[in-house]
């Protein structure tokens, strides 16, 4: 009897324990057409979803990886997500999107949120070109 006992607390808690990993290659290019020289060093994040607005204070979205446009507005940003699976058999796998936080229309800064996306490796997500300006 303590043996079922056992194995029905191990399935039971089980699936908290499992998480869903999958990794992102994703690469771009950032464009300000106005004035190329701010397109350098634009921030880029690729991030994890995680839960809604109402959520985000509770459970912020991870970061999966972060990086930096080069002369050309050129980037490749990797990292990888892990979401919990909640029911057995059911996996919860990350939510990417990719936030740019960029100075091409102001030097006080503005951030860009790229829709998400579902392209995890070996493929590799193309973000294409991005126009900063407004």
């Amino acid at each position: 009897m303590l043996k079922a006992k056992i194995l029905l607390l191990v399935g039971a808690l089980l699936p908290l324990a499992m998480a869903g990993e999958k990794c992102v290659w994703a690469r771009g290019k950032v464009l300000c057409e106005r004035n190329a020289t701010k397109q350098l060093n634009a921030e880029v994040r690729l991030l994890d979803k995680d839960g809604d607005w109402v959520f985000q204070t509770i459970d912020p979205d991870d970061s999966m990886g972060v990086t930096f446009a080069n002369e050309d507005g050129s980037f490749t940003v990797e990292g990888c997500g892990y979401d919990r699976d909640w029911l057995p058999f059911v996996t919860n796998d990350p939510e990417p999107y990719i936030q740019i936080r960029h100075n091409c229309n102001t030097d006080d800064g503005e951030t860009l949120i790229l829709p998400g996306f579902k392209t995890f490796v070996p493929d590799t997500y193309e973000a294409g070109t991005i126009k900063l300006d407004a």
